[in-house]
């Protein structure tokens, strides 16, 4: 779910646009704005090579000591450009953002395919963009990649590339993806490892069709391409009654999903023996299914699929039980490797924190600690999901409106929320509400919680410190004297 990108940086709806990059801004004094570069410029080529984006403007002037551009001027003037650049010497150019490349595929268990009507339009956009694989970590399926497309990420180094492999047997993966005809993906990754480009790949894993001995044999064909491809992500389809595809999909179980921690294990271990990391990695939602014990730290290593859901919550358990001091000896030497101690006012903090059916166990559990040791009043919440279904339980997909549903267990002062369930940068939720909206509604201070344990209260902190202001305030309205 890439909403955020599509909506503040990638445009969606370009209908077609001229050849060549837009220059949108010019530093001053830096090397473009010497040469009489001025935003609305649009650069055709660079020494004779055509430019379709800027990656290619950065690839093509990144070495060159002598450089030809080929522009129209804003005012539609065509001008040649000889330019020495000097060592040490910047452009200065910002330029505009490429219009995505769109998914033709029609995977039975793509997301998209299963929006509420009325939904954002961001949200049934289906990128396929190897640039943004490169930029973002975006997957693509590459199962309509040109050779020209495979030539170029070699070229410009568009390395890494995350790949949505979901099955090595062509008619299952063919099947999987809703095409015509099969295609040959490890011959293209084969193809990208040969030079030096570093893979990721992706497992959806729908039971019933690339589960048990397809996904051993997918395992076994990736594990070829290691050291080029470094991991791999095993994560479970979610769908929901508006799917259109809901009738081939069978449920993910906790039954399921103990049947294939206990089928991965001599995987990892054998991938930890022979190649020195686990490279098959399970999606945390598997565990917390399962209601198994997440795998210790050593076995995420740099979290290389953190973004897909793999390691997030170990993280967020590590980093807590750092914070709060769990397991640590009193010693003076043990103490300095602990980070600080959050710095709460015991008997302060009276507010609620809201997180997803299952993720709520962990939290609440880190939560009551909090409350015991500092004697604050923090309530976790889990919210169910109104806006998907209540099929979908991971804080990620928790909208505004199911928050505002979930009003009347909304306790004390303020509300925390998951980070992950509105856009960074306008602080919006899938649904379009804002915590500005929910905050109208609520009538207390609203913020997500951020990554950690650490940065939850530290929020927490700040909201009560914001409802104190403010009922100051309201207080000095009512009694001006």
């Amino acid at each position: 779910m890439y909403t955020e990108l599509f909506e503040t940086i990638y445009p969606i709806n370009t209908p077609g646009k001229d050849k060549g990059v837009v220059v949108t801004a010019v530093d001053p004094f830096a090397l473009g704005d010497k040469i009489g570069i001025a935003p609305g410029d649009r650069i055709m080529k660079i020494n004779g090579r055509e430019l379709h984006d800027f990656l290619d403007f950065q690839f093509y002037t990144g070495s060159e000591d002598n450089v030809q551009l080929e522009l129209v001027k804003k005012s539609g003037e065509h001008v040649k450009l000889d330019v020495a650049v000097g060592e040490g010497e910047i452009w200065g150019l910002d330029f505009e953002y490429f219009a995505p490349r769109q998914c033709a595929n029609d995977c039975i268990f793509c997301f998209c395919n299963q929006n509420p009507v009325g939904s954002r339009e961001s949200l049934f956009f289906k990128d396929e963009d190897t640039r943004l694989s490169f930029l973002h970590g975006n997957y693509t399926t590459m199962s309509s990649i040109s050779k020209l497309e495979l030539d170029r990420i070699v070229e410009q180094r568009l390395s890494p590339q995350y790949v949505s492999v979901h099955a090595t047997d062509p008619e299952v993966r063919r099947y999987l993806l809703g095409r015509k005809r099969a295609d040959d993906v490890l011959g293209k990754m084969r193809y990208l490892a040969s030079h030096g480009i570093e893979l990721h790949a992706q497992i959806v894993l729908c039971p019933t069709i690339n589960d048990g001995d397809v996904l051993k044999r997918t395992i076994d064909d990736l594990a070829e391409l290691y050291p080029s491809l470094t991991s791999v992500a095993v994560v479970p389809v979610v769908f929901t009654k508006l799917h259109n595809y809901r009738e081939r999909m069978t449920a993910v179980t906790g039954e399921f999903c103990r049947a294939l921690i206990k089928q991965a294990r001599p995987w990892q271990r054998e991938f930890r023996r022979k190649l020195g990391n686990t490279f098959v990695f399970l999606a945390d939602e598997f565990y917390l299914r399962a209601g198994a014990p997440l795998p210790g730290r050593a076995h995420y290593g740099d979290y290389p699929q953190i973004e897909d859901g793999v390691g997030m919550v170990r993280r967020f358990v590590t980093e807590a039980k750092k914070t709060l001091g769990r397991g640590q000896a009193d010693s003076a030497g043990a103490s300095s490797n602990r980070k600080s101690a959050p710095a709460i006012r015991r008997g302060s903090l009276h507010g609620t924190i809201a997180t997803g059916e299952l993720f709520y166990p962990t939290l609440a559990r880190f939560v009551s600690e909090i409350n015991d040791r500092w004697e604050t009043r923090l309530k976790v919440i889990a919210v169910r999901n109104r806006f998907f279904g209540e099929e979908i339980t991971v804080a990620g997909l928790i909208a505004g409106g199911d928050l505002l549903a979930a009003r009347e267990s909304v306790e004390g002062n303020f509300l925390i929320v998951p980070e992950q369930a509105c856009l960074k940068s306008g602080h919006v939720f899938l649904d379009d509400l804002t915590l500005k909206d929910l905050e109208r509604e609520l009538q207390i201070p609203v913020a997500h919680g951020g990554p950690s344990v650490m940065s939850m209260i530290e929020r927490a902190v700040e909201l009560e410190h914001d409802a104190a202001d403010e009922a100051s305030r309201s207080s000095a309205r009512f009694n001006p004297i």
